[in-house]
């Protein structure tokens, strides 16, 4: 069974090289060609042809071919690539939606259509974006739309950045809320990563004193690449549509142990499940920094899940700090709160490894924070006669408004 990326813009292009760099490095692992693991992973994101050459189970767009250009050669030959010198889409969702994705749709659906066919099965599409600039968030809007036509009953699965608070691009938040809102009802779930609590970890748990746009890049793909690998046989597109069963709720967050630089164990503790399960569930200092920001912020989860990977197994009741009931909602059912899924396998070079996906209201602190931006600046009129001469008008951003509010309504009221 297998899985088709998008990759959009800078960021989703940088992010799902990385991302696939990755994944082979954790496939080709010693030995690991005598697993059953090695061919349902190398079958689940690569096509490998004639001449033994991987070739990823992906489609790069871009309106510009600075970034593609730039990527330093490797065993990896990305075969499908939809990039036109048109100068980028100019940090604005209209411009992207309404006129730069007219002219990439026809073939980035043909483009679509080969990998599909080089496929034994599809389950889904995975779509990784930026949400600040105008191709990640406005060609990814109308190409993921054009998707779900195409392809009603295929998961849709989107990966989209957040934009730094302070960020440099004026318009981020508009282009931020006319995304998620356009996205929402006719995708299956999205995953959504703060650009400010990746740069948290890069910088206080991985130490990096200069943190650049590949450590973040790195991170996030590391994220993404030990939830999606393969795990015992269970689909783990299926997993994540139970975490996003109810439509109301349909954004999910990672975490993950250990964050430290690959392979590098400082004390013995930091490889025991104890150590990762306990630092998995404290907060981080970003975490109470940004609740301490809403003081009237009470956290709680609708469902979660746990992937563990290492050829030790977790001790019995060695995750019971991460499924209190009383940390849920009550209408969910106790036997759907909470689900763990292990595989008797080291993911890359660390010797136990544990990530959270997780459901909870936690996600409207940062989506606060880029409505209210976005709010200030349409209440003023600000940049509004750049959407309004690619028909984005005032109607357009009041329903975007009134949808995103909405969804954080629903969150807020658990």
């Amino acid at each position: 069974m297998s899985l088709v990326t998008l990759q959009f813009g800078q960021c989703g292009n940088q992010i799902g090289h990385s991302l696939y760099t990755i994944l082979q490095e954790d496939i080709l692992k010693k030995n690991s060609d005598k697993e059953v693991f090695y061919w349902e992973a190398v079958n689940k994101w690569f096509n490998i042809n004639e001449r033994g050459i991987w070739e990823p189970r992906s489609i790069l767009i871009d309106t510009e071919t600075k970034v593609l250009d730039n990527f330093k050669p490797s065993n990896l030959k990305f075969t499908s690539v939809v990039a036109k010198s048109i100068g980028g889409s100019a940090n604005n969702w209209a411009f992207g939606y309404q006129e730069n994705s007219k002219l990439v749709v026809s073939e980035v659906l043909n483009s679509v259509r080969k990998e599909i066919e080089k496929c034994d099965f599809l389950t889904s599409f995975l779509n990784l974006y930026s949400l600040s600039g105008g191709t990640g968030s406005g060609v990814g809007s109308y190409i993921i739309e054009k998707l779900r036509n195409e392809y009603p009953k295929k998961i849709i699965i989107n990966c989209a950045v957040l934009p730094y608070v302070k960020g440099e691009v004026a318009t981020q938040a508009y282009n931020s809320i006319l995304n998620l809102a356009h996205l929402y009802p006719i995708s299956d779930s999205t995953i959504l990563f703060e650009n400010e609590k990746m740069l948290h970890i890069c910088k206080h748990n991985l130490g990096f004193t200069e943190v650049s746009f590949s450590d973040i890049n790195s991170v996030i793909s590391q994220q993404l690449g030990s939830i999606f690998q393969p795990n015992n046989k269970n689909q783990i597109t299926t997993m994540i549509n139970n975490l996003t069963a109810h439509p109301s709720f349909k954004y999910l967050q990672i975490k993950s142990e250990p964050n430290i630089k690959n392979g590098s164990y400082t004390f013995e503790s930091s490889q025991q499940w104890s150590y990762l399960i306990t630092a998995l569930a404290k907060q981080s200092r970003y975490d109470i920094q940004q609740i301490n920001n809403n003081t009237s912020f009470k956290h709680k989860l609708i469902a979660n899940a746990v992937i563990t990977r290492s050829v030790d197994p977790i001790p019995v009741g060695a995750l019971n700090i991460l499924r209190d009931s009383k940390d849920f909602v009550s209408w969910v059912p106790k036997n759907e709160q909470f689900r763990h899924f292990h595989t008797c396998r080291e993911f890359l070079n660390y010797q136990k490894y544990i990530c959270l996906l997780y459901n909870s209201n936690k996600i409207v602190l940062p989506l606060n924070t880029i409505v209210e931006d976005a709010w200030k600046a349409f209440t003023h009129g600000a940049y509004l006669h750049h959407y309004n001469k690619y028909n984005i008008d005032e109607d357009w951003f009041l329903n975007a408004f009134q949808a995103i509010e909405t969804i954080l309504n629903n969150y807020n009221s658990i």
